[in-house]
């Protein structure tokens, strides 16, 4: 498969899970295009920026981003561009929806426990973790919100960085999730939060 411009493959990128539409979301190609006029995203990306510029020791110290807040406002492009780097290293990390983790898992475990327990494995150990549109999955059943729960819990326990996108406001995801989760989230994360108009029909997340 053809290469991209950051020198990683689309087959990389897929294996990260990275799907097409995000091939291009490296800050790199962020800056090229230019950001949009909004004071509150361009102030958010100097501060997902500096994560990044200092990402070997956030790692280190398993701190991560909570990125909340308006559809549209780049925070999974964003997010994207964190990972993105820390592959263009050589490192490992993984990019995934939360619907596509909660179908992933349902599904593995019923068609193939071992690719199930390999994928959750990965889920919970890889170095670098971005959980796009947490909160956005069918959290009325229990099972997903224990299984979230777990995994989270052990990525804390094990100092692993974790990224998370959500629509949700703080108090949201406090009455979706455990506020002990949460409250672990929020400790070891730079939480940032994003507002105005979506910039998706400008072409710019």
């Amino acid at each position: 498969m053809p290469g991209n411009a950051d020198g990683l493959s689309a087959k990389e990128l897929e294996q990260a899970g990275i799907c097409r539409r995000f091939y291009g979301a490296s800050f790199a190609e962020i800056e090229r295009r230019g950001l949009p006029g909004s004071e509150n995203i361009r102030r958010n990306y100097g501060k997902v920026r500096t994560f990044a510029d200092a990402l070997g020791e956030n790692l280190a110290q398993g701190m991560g981003l909570i990125l909340s807040g308006s559809c549209g406002t780049m925070k999974t492009t964003m997010a994207v561009a964190v990972l993105r780097q820390h592959l263009d290293a050589g490192n490992h990390g993984i990019f995934v929806p939360m619907c596509s983790l909660v179908d992933n898992l349902f599904t593995m475990r019923a068609l193939d426990r071992e690719e199930w327990a390999r994928y959750e494995k990965r889920i919970r150990s890889t170095q670098l973790l971005v959980l796009d549109d947490l909160g956005g999955e069918d959290t009325g059943q229990g099972w997903i919100r224990s299984k979230v729960d777990s995994i989270l819990t052990e990525r804390y326990n094990g100092m692993r960085s974790t990224i998370v996108t959500t629509n949700l406001l703080p108090e949201e995801l406090e009455s979706t999730y455990s506020g002990r989760i949460i409250d672990r989230l929020r400790s070891t994360s730079i939480f940032l939060t994003f507002s105005g108009r979506s910039e998706r029909r400008m072409g710019m997340a």
